[in-house]
């Protein structure tokens, strides 16, 4: 209670120092969530967010801290689907099939629009697709610092430095963490980043990103070199961290609609390019944004995305390309696909949306990592994409893939001047529910599931 009372004093004591406060209640129904593999699950969502801003010349603090209580389930969600993933669930004492979170966020920046230093532990998203390649909000918030510079009018470089977690226990304090109920200690897992933002003409950009990701120290000083290409001082240390590059194109031929196409590269063996059993392990996506479609204060949005069964992942797991469990690029993860389209408009005072996804992921399990970091046979492929194996020595490699075919129809309008008000339908076609990539079960153990979910949202700001 005490760490409550704390913290209201201090936004007590910085509004006074016109720091503007907005608590925020919101609550969710579904008749069958969408997020759980189980038919017929409902579930209500309560969340309590106190929000602060404070701005003085080029300094900007945005802050949130908040409650959320899931009541109807002591399951885990899902990690197929979009929405962005939970840092933890607890039971606490006196909770009854209700689990509960917290969150604290916060952003400071220092600098103007096209400048800036920040340190921040909030979402992050880099590239235009809808549904990143690169890094996208599928994780949690996550700890990072860096800086937004403009070189030149048409030129801007951005680098950050974070902390990701890692879920892989290090034994070293193990024993002094050993309690029931609680979390132990992880392995560190860090990412460095810079990107670089290029507009030769008024309707072209062209971005490219470069990633690493180390674990098992503190901060590596030799990644503090923002400007510096990170593959050959990943080399230089010793080639055993995970760099990845990615580039895209935006294309803007006015100013309501833009095209664009994404390249990612985990991997890339140059010799064995044209051959079947390659190395290269890519992703790609391309999509399209028009607004004012058809009808006007509307927005259609499309896009599809293509993920190799082997990218995200790492020779070395401490180093994979993921967060809390989850990957940092595209939402689906490694051996994916995925079609995607939304389009939303306002009628009188209605904000309606129509969404549509067809998506499907296969296996990477520990057997494939080990297998395409050693020797391939000449020729041979051990595992073909969404298919099983047809070698004998490889009867397990079983090539389950799991389907979501999903719609969503919402209604939002503002009941009051700060109440809004939301209704939706959701319809889920879900083959192989309870699939585990990186350990799938047989098939005959996962459902084929349909859902039909109806749901209500209230949200109430302040």
């Amino acid at each position: 209670m005490n760490k409550y009372l704390s913290f209201l004093s201090i936004l007590v004591l910085l509004n006074a120092q016109n720091f503007q406060i907005s608590p925020e209640f919101s609550y969710q129904y579904e008749s069958d969530d969408e997020e759980y593999a189980i038919e017929g699950l409902a579930i209500q969502d309560y969340d309590f967010v106190i929000s602060g801003r404070y701005q003085h010349d080029n300094l900007h603090i945005l802050g949130r801290m908040g409650y959320h209580l899931v009541d109807g389930t002591l399951l885990n969600p899902s990690d197929f689907t979009r929405t962005q993933g939970y840092q933890y669930f607890v039971q606490d004492k006196g909770l009854e099939n209700q689990r509960n979170y917290y969150i604290s966020d916060m952003q400071l920046h220092y600098g103007d629009s096209a400048s800036y230093y920040y340190l921040n532990k909030w979402d992050k998203q880099w590239g235009p697709g809808v549904n990143s390649l690169t890094i996208s909000n599928k994780i949690p918030s996550f700890l990072h610092f860096g800086f937004k510079w403009q070189l030149k009018e048409n030129i801007h470089f951005e680098y950050f430095h974070g902390k990701l977690k890692s879920n892989i226990d290090d034994t070293l304090y193990a024993g002094y963490y050993d309690y029931v109920g609680y979390n132990p200690i992880d392995i560190n897992r860090n990412i460095v980043g810079h990107r670089i933002e290029w507009k030769p003409f008024k309707h072209l950009v062209v971005s490219g990103s470069e990633l690493i990701v180390y674990a098992n120290r503190e901060i590596e000083l030799t990644y503090l070199l923002p400007f510096v290409p990170f593959f050959p001082i990943q080399s230089y240390i010793g080639e055993t961290d995970n760099v990845i590059m990615s580039g895209d194109i935006q294309f803007l031929p006015n100013e309501n609609v833009l095209v664009y196409g994404v390249f990612f590269m985990d991997e890339w063996a140059p010799t064995y390019t044209f051959k079947e059993d390659n190395n290269n392990w890519f992703g790609w996506q391309t999509g399209f944004e028009w607004k004012d479609a058809i009808l006007p204060k509307s927005r259609l949005r499309m896009e599809y995305t293509w993920t190799d069964h082997r990218i995200y992942r790492h020779r070395y797991p401490v180093n994979d390309y993921y967060s809390w469990g989850y990957p940092v690029g595209f939402w689906a993860g490694p051996h994916s696909e995925e079609i995607y389209m939304d389009y939303s408009f306002t009628i009188g005072e209605n904000r309606i949306q129509l969404l549509l996804s067809n998506a499907k992921r296969g296996e990477y399990t520990d057997s494939m990592r080990v297998y395409y970091y050693g020797i391939p046979p000449d020729d041979v492929p051990m595992y073909k994409r969404f298919g099983k194996d047809n070698l004998e020595r490889c009867n397990d490699c079983v090539g389950t893939v799991e389907f979501k075919q999903l719609i969503h129809l919402s209604v939002k309008r503002q009941l009051m001047k700060k109440v809004d008000i939301s209704l939706q339908y959701t319809y889920v076609d879900w083959k192989n529910a309870g699939f585990i990539p990186s350990d799938p079960l047989p098939e005959e153990t996962l459902s084929d599931i349909i859902k039909h979910s109806l749901g209500i949202g209230l949200q109430y700001r302040y």
